[in-house]
């Protein structure tokens, strides 16, 4: 993290930020159109994926290999889901849970991509640092993100729909819902070891939303540091989030005193 090259990736994911916001904000084109674009961007970067880190495996007892992609690589954190948020808001028609959907990931798509692409969870667990400009992964991870960041950012001014503070509530309701929803597929894609019925061992387990452990290392060794970890992260997000609301918080407050 913070290596040479991450620094440099950062740098150009900046600079193709401000020139797409720029570029946005200018010409504002319709959100579904912009949806459109982004639904490329995801098919190609999920094949891009699949296709530079399914490796092939041998069984058991070495008489057969077979392509395998590690549970990890599974489309199933927050960032990987919007995958399928960007497709429902670009083919849905206009709707409560649509509009519900574009609320959630105006601040979803922004923070988790740009936590991701301060923490590349890919440099070190799928790919050397040193891989950054010379593996297809390192790309398609950065410039992925991009498009979330940008996607998640132009909400708000597409004119699509008018984010109101009841958005925060049903913001909040989903994160909750598909946060909690990961600890049942992180114990799922676990390897527990039981010996005579009794659970002994966990030899793997994924980390789904983060919810299991810190994503920079931070050992867990006593539940009770993982309800607290657990509890550091869930008021983070709430108060991320507030953030992101602040301003429709502050126009609606103004509106309600000039109504008095």
């Amino acid at each position: 993290m913070f290596s040479t090259n991450h620094i440099i990736w950062l740098i150009i994911c900046f600079a193709l930020i401000g020139a797409g916001l720029y570029y946005l904000l200018k010409k504002r084109p319709p959100l579904r159109q912009v949806l459109n674009i982004a639904c490329y961007i995801c098919i190609a970067s999920e094949v891009i994926k699949v296709f530079s880190v399914i490796k092939m495996m041998p069984s058991s007892d070495g008489s057969l290999m077979y392509p395998y992609l590690e549970l990890t690589q599974l489309p199933l954190h927050l960032c990987s889901m919007q995958i399928l948020f960007i497709f429902f808001a670009r083919y849905a028609k206009d709707s409560r849970f649509r509009e519900n959907l574009l609320a959630f990931m105006y601040p979803t798509c922004g923070v988790g991509a740009a936590f991701a692409l301060f923490i590349p969870i890919i440099f070190g667990a799928t790919i050397d640092v040193t891989q950054a400009f010379t593996h297809p992964l390192a790309y398609q991870y950065f410039l992925y993100h991009v498009m979330l960041i940008l996607v998640g950012m132009y909400i708000p001014f597409s004119g699509e729909f008018e984010l109101k503070p009841r958005h925060y509530l049903t913001t909040i309701g989903f994160l909750s819902a598909l946060a909690f929803i990961s600890l049942y597929f992180n114990s799922m894609f676990a390897t527990p070891t039981y010996v005579d019925g009794q659970l002994v061992s966990v030899d793997y387990a994924t980390n789904f939303y983060f919810t299991y452990t810190p994503p920079i290392d931070i050992p867990l060794t006593e539940i009770g540091h993982w309800y607290i970890y657990f509890s550091v992260i869930a008021g983070m997000a709430i108060s991320i989030i507030a953030l992101f609301y602040l301003p429709i918080f502050i126009k609606y407050s103004k509106a309600n005193r000039r109504n008095k």
